[in-house]
């Protein structure tokens, strides 16, 4: 048998115990619940947006977005309103993987949100492109490895819902099919730390939602013999099937860590965020079927496209709830002079912040400028403002035609609140009252472990969970905090053809 890592860190993508624990109560997820019941645990605190990719950007550097600059899958101030997928090398700072390596821990990173391209780090890496490319492995051998030992790994990107309601039986097989590949890569290529994203859950999660969920306002009755009303059941059984697996190949003095980016809902509501701009005259469209010539595909839709010389404020990219000024000399097509920024910005904070939902209740419950939600030395890259909801069912949109409501094309939604659980034999189980930071989980890990991190990060460990008086890890002279604030410049892809393929499988997930 080869060595037990140090640490086994497990994620599952829009994991919630809003349907871990009752599943667990009818005996149903019998791994997890091991797992939990031998774990420290708590809901979590996660990023505001509760999004894929600040929420693991913010668990990997234990930093809040500002510290980090990563807001969504794309640039979020793209100063020509381009479609800027945000890479790897745009975290603004070190990571745990930094870290670990420069205290001679040897990795193995499997299918990490926002790890694309993979780095040069001491054991393997198969990244987690949000583009057509076979170069997500490090070292190069090891896609055909794994392929050889039918042990075969695709990309998150490649195996996303694709609109084909069918797509449940294909996400129990994109499980079993991760867990294969990380048993071949654990046992062949041991390292003294192992962390693998499984993403079923939140794919699901998003379209069968209302199918399960007696409670949801669409909710409807499943065709016979598919399967649906049990879809998200099932998602989570395959991921405790693997959870199983996973814990099999790991013994009792390894630290486990099951966690979150995000947690999962019901979603109602879809909000054309640029419709409500456009009739309080803050945005202004004209005819066109496409978006101008290197303008996001978002910013068409219908026979029109947004018009930004005369446009004074925009949701940069769907999915964001974020809104930028269109500002003189910092976007290509700026209209709002420094003069008028506070008026605009009173405009936007009076609109927004009185506006009600279907249901009569607030939507938002703040308007927040770029400085209160994201401070930090990377905030530059983020939105001007954040809409925080209030309602996390609704999501803003950018459609310019249609209803200014009208219904998610996501039954489900991210929420705030995610999943965290740590068990070895150090840690006292139970479950926290509350939340926990999320920036607080990994820093517990390390401290678990008994290696550093650098001084200036955002999270603290949850020192309580532990059963005696552990040592806070000396300052080690060799992790330090990177501080890159330029994002990197090099395209998304190779050609226009594999940036217009990542979009439409964002698109069919209804992330644009």
């Amino acid at each position: 048998m080869p060595p037990s890592p140090h640490a086994l860190v497990i994620g599952i993508d829009g994991g919630t115990f809003d349907v871990i624990d009752p599943l667990a109560a009818r005996g149903l997820l019998p791994n997890i619940d091991r797992l939990l019941r031998s774990s420290a645990s708590s809901r979590t605190s996660c990023t505001w947006p509760a999004h894929t990719a600040p929420g693991w950007s913010t668990f990997v550097t234990a930093g809040h977005p500002g510290n980090h600059g990563i807001y969504q899958f794309y640039d979020t101030q793209d100063p020509a309103y381009g479609a800027r997928l945000t890479r790897a090398g745009d975290l603004g700072r070190s990571s745990a993987w930094d870290w670990l390596a420069a205290q001679e821990y040897t990795l193995g990173l499997i299918n990490i949100p926002m790890s694309h391209p993979p780095a040069d780090l001491p054991g393997y890496q198969i990244s987690w492109p949000l583009e057509r490319t076979l170069r997500h492995c490090r070292p190069d051998s090891l896609l055909r490895e794994l392929a050889a030992a039918k042990a075969h790994f695709q990309s998150d990107l490649a195996t996303m819902f694709r609109g084909d309601m069918g797509y449940l039986e294909q996400a129990e097989r994109n499980v079993e099919a991760r867990v294969r590949s990380v048993r071949h890569l654990m046992r062949t290529r041991p390292t003294d730390v192992v962390m693998v994203v499984l993403t079923e859950a939140d794919r699901v999660g998003h379209h069968y939602w209302h199918y399960e969920d007696t409670t949801h306002p669409r909710h409807e009755k499943a065709p016979a013999g598919s399967g649906w009303d049990r879809a998200i059941t099932r998602a989570y059984q395959a991921i405790d099937t693997a959870v199983g697996e996973l814990l099999s190949l790991v013994d009792e003095d390894t630290a486990v860590t099951l966690v979150s980016d995000h947690g999962l809902g019901q979603g109602t509501h879809a909000l054309a965020v640029h419709q409500l701009l456009e009739e309080a005259g803050l945005l202004a469209t004209e005819p066109g079927d496409k978006s101008a010539d290197g303008q996001a595909s978002w910013f068409a839709d219908g026979g029109r496209r947004v018009d930004f010389p005369r446009t004074a404020v925009y949701m940069p990219v769907p999915g964001s709830y974020g809104l930028n000024l269109n500002l003189r000399a910092r976007q290509a097509q700026g209209k709002v002079a420094p003069q008028d920024r506070d008026r605009v910005t009173a405009e936007v904070v009076d609109l927004l912040g009185g506006l009600k939902g279907p249901s009569g209740d607030p939507v938002f419950q703040a308007v927040l400028p770029s400085a209160e939600a994201y401070p930090g030395p990377r905030r530059g890259r983020a939105p001007d403002f954040l809409m925080v909801p209030a309602d996390e069912s609704v999501l803003p949109v950018t459609d310019l035609t249609g209803d200014l409501w009208s219904p998610s094309a996501q039954t489900g939604l991210h929420r705030h609140q995610g999943i965290w659980a740590q068990r070895s034999p150090r840690v006292r189980p139970g479950r926290a009252q509350g939340t926990v930071p999320l920036v607080d989980t990994l820093p517990t890990l390390l401290m678990d472990l008994g290696a550093a991190w650098p001084s200036d990060i955002d999270g603290s460990p949850r020192t309580e969970i532990f059963t005696e008086d552990l040592p806070v890890p000396a300052t080690d002279p060799r992790v330090t905090a990177r501080t890159d604030t330029a994002p990197t410049a090099e395209p998304a892809g190779d050609t226009a053809d594999e940036d217009d393929y990542t979009i439409s499988r964002l698109r069919e997930m209804g992330y644009l």
